[in-house]
């Protein structure tokens, strides 16, 4: 079988379509730029309700333009990893981790 036909459909639309795979990162890069800054912001000002409807908003707009099929469980069930896996909390940071999970905790349940 040759390469290409082993290519999965998914992965041959993004080889097909390279500038708007650069278009879709830079536009996630973007995003994940505000969610930091809001929740720096938070850090060093205080969360209110409407900051933490903010980084919800901002974290699941994040989380869809690589998962399509988002769901209020699925975005609760990625916090949940992001508190068991350090890895996340070492690319969020610390602060910025806590903060993020109980903003989305507070939202969506």
């Amino acid at each position: 079988m040759s390469d290409d036909r082993r290519i999965d459909p998914f992965n041959r639309k993004n080889i097909d379509k390279p500038e708007e795979k650069k278009s879709e990162l830079k536009g996630k890069s973007q995003i994940e730029k505000k969610l930091f800054s809001v929740l720096d912001d938070m850090e060093k000002n205080g969360a209110t309700d409407n900051k933490e409807e903010e980084v919800t908003n901002l974290h699941r707009e994040w989380l869809t333009l690589s998962w399509p099929n988002y769901t209020e469980d699925k975005h609760l069930e990625i916090i949940e990893m992001y508190e068991a896996d350090a890895r996340y909390r070492e690319y969020f940071g610390e602060a910025r981790s806590k903060m993020l999970i109980t903003a989305v905790k507070r939202v969506l349940t």
